[in-house]
């Protein structure tokens, strides 16, 4: 599973091709140690939440990229562990050099939606949020945007936790009912085979 100790993983939050810029995030234990390394040492203790511009370098030391890092210490990020963003021009070959240097420092390339999976996993949405931030990536109309966005921001999951409490309690209600009835059944059989 993604959030179990030593996982790192990386991959593109981004679409692929060309575009002005591209992010990459890298999520887990050794985030920090990649970062450190594709700074050539210069970043060594990145702040919770603050950007920093800098140069990016391969296992060579040769120049990958000029890009903006953000670091997230979990589990105050997206998926509840150490989390950098790192966003670089958006041209495949750099992309392709960021993948090829966070592979040589011992970090394996992000399954489809780990990243969620993470933040599930480790308490940070619930299901029904998970599942609407693929609807709302997919989404084709200004409603479902809507629609997913409400369910993400919880909307969705207070109005199921409310419901459940209800069935709860409403079932609750019924056990005492049928509970009572059932003494009554009993001494109402007792009386009488007294008075027979």
């Amino acid at each position: 599973m993604s959030n179990k100790k030593g996982n790192t993983y990386f991959g593109l939050s981004t679409p692929a091709g060309r575009s002005a810029t591209a992010t990459i995030r890298i999520s887990g234990r050794k985030s920090i140690k990649a970062l450190e390394k594709l700074t050539a040492g210069k970043l060594k203790n990145p702040k919770h939440r603050k950007s920093t511009v800098l140069n990016i370098y391969n296992k060579n030391n040769t120049l990958i990229d000029n890009v903006v890092v953000t670091f997230f210490k979990g589990p105050n990020s997206y998926t509840g562990d150490d989390l950098v963003e790192i966003h670089t021009h958006g041209n495949p070959i750099i992309v392709n050099n960021v993948y090829d240097s966070l592979l040589s420092f011992g970090l394996r390339l992000a399954e489809p939606g780990e990243f969620t999976r993470a933040a599930y996993l480790n308490n940070k949405i619930d299901l029904i949020q998970a599942e609407s931030i693929l609807s709302l990536i997919n989404s084709n109309t200004k409603e479902g945007v809507n629609l997913s966005l409400n369910n993400i921001s919880g909307t969705l999951s207070a109005k199921t936790v409310k419901m459940r409490a209800d069935i709860i309690s409403a079932l609750g209600f019924v056990e005492y009912e049928l509970d009572i009835s059932e003494t009554d059944t009993q001494k109402n059989t007792i009386i009488n085979t007294h008075k027979s």
